[in-house]
């Protein structure tokens, strides 16, 4: 075949093509599922400390970003996003908190893919019992970094599309430093980017301010940060406890369109 005989059979095949809404979302990065902790995004777990006088609601979609899916086609299925949410130092060390974000798989060619990564790099989620059960969905794990010795500390997995509704904030306290019984100081939680004004409170009856940056910068015990996540649905904020107290509960305004409680990711 000439040249011209292939230009011309590849047009014919475009026009008979049917271009549909693309997918709008991707999300969610790495760990260890041994030592991690698991989000109940819809209830609170034994591990999950959750708290809000806000209310939490999205239509159609999980918060609203693409992180290039949409636009390059597709993401590297085989590794995560990385982002890092705050850093900081302790008593001379070095610590940060960062989040991993594996892509949704759209058919069970592209489950196969991301679960055979997750197997070999992190392990794969404890919800799901096959390749298929992470079609639509984005796979997380946060990692918290203490001097040398790094820890995976959350997990979730969480759909791409799905109407949402929930009166709480999904938040973990853990120990700042691993291997250790307390207190609990490290907070870190998740809202959508509609979220306003939310605060980290202390059993201590003081509260820490949360603001959103885009930059990767060190918290104290009087500040906290809030920013977007590489290929994620949602923001992630961390604040940190001031030394003689511990994490009591969150609050925040948050402002969205539709509130259906019958239907929860």
């Amino acid at each position: 075949m000439t040249h011209r005989d292939i230009a011309l059979l590849l047009a014919e095949a475009a026009d008979g093509v049917e271009i549909g809404i693309a997918p709008t979302q991707t999300v969610i990065r790495r760990g260890r599922r041994r030592r991690a902790r698991r989000w109940a995004v819809a209830a609170v777990t034994a591990v999950v400390i959750a708290g809000s006088t806000g209310a939490l609601a999205v239509t159609g979609a999980v918060g609203g970003r693409d992180d290039g899916q949409v636009a390059t086609g597709r993401v590297d299925l085989t590794s995560p996003q990385r982002t890092r949410l705050a850093s900081g130092t302790d008593r001379g060390r070095d610590w940060w908190v960062s989040v991993d974000v594996w892509p949704a798989p759209r058919d069970e060619a592209e489950a196969r893919i991301v679960w055979d990564a997750l197997a070999e790099q992190e392990g794969t989620p404890k919800d799901a019992e096959k390749p298929s059960d992470l079609i639509g969905t984005v796979t997380y794990f946060v990692k918290r970094t203490y001097g040398v010795e790094t820890t995976v500390v959350l997990e979730n997995r969480i759909p791409l599309r799905a109407m949402a509704y929930t009166a709480d904030i999904p938040t973990a306290a853990i120990p700042l430093a691993p291997d250790t019984a307390g207190p609990e100081r490290l907070v870190i939680g998740q809202v959508l980017s509609s979220a306003q004004d939310i605060k980290c409170l202390w059993k201590d009856g003081t509260a820490t301010e949360v603001r959103r940056t885009d930059k990767e910068e060190s918290i104290s015990a009087d500040e906290g940060v809030l920013r977007g996540v590489q290929g994620s649905p949602v923001d992630m904020f961390v604040c940190l406890a001031p030394e003689d107290t511990a994490f009591k509960t969150t609050e925040s305004q948050i402002f969205a369109s539709a509130t259906d409680a019958s239907q929860v990711y």
